[in-house]
């Protein structure tokens, strides 16, 4: 099920505006790994809810980092797997998501994995702000 988060990133502009409805199975998974990795990173929902993608926050970039390692949009040594991501992409929203991760394949690596998890969400919601948002 891992892997099906992978569509999920770019789906929606908030979570309670869905421009795509998920199966249920699909929902759950993301609730699950949402709350595995608020878990790891030492957020709370308050404090995820409330953050703005502009502004780097150490626990959110870390958060972002689990997300993509959990997701395998990322592998341990940082490695970006683009080919992964298109291959995996829930059908409704592959053009959406396609179009944001051809702007975002050439980003800044950071210090270490977290800050490059949060320079490569930045860049996808610099891509595609209206359709970005953090599991």
């Amino acid at each position: 099920m891992t892997v099906i988060l992978v569509s999920v990133f770019l789906v929606f502009v908030a979570n309670t505006i869905a421009k795509v409805t998920l199966p249920p199975e699909l929902q759950e998974y993301v609730d699950e790994i949402h709350s595995v990795c608020l878990s790891k990173s030492g957020l709370t929902e308050d404090h995820h809810s409330a953050y703005d993608i502009k502004h780097k926050d150490e626990k959110m970039m870390c958060y972002m980092k689990c997300l993509m390692l959990e997701s395998k949009w990322m592998t341990t040594d940082g490695t970006i797997d683009y080919e992964f991501i298109e291959a995996q992409s829930y059908p409704e929203v592959k053009d959406i998501l396609m179009a944001a991760l051809d702007k975002c394949k050439n980003i800044d690596g950071g210090s270490d994995l977290c800050e490059k998890a949060y320079n490569f969400n930045y860049c996808l919601h610099q891509a595609d702000p209206e359709n970005w948002f953090l599991v």
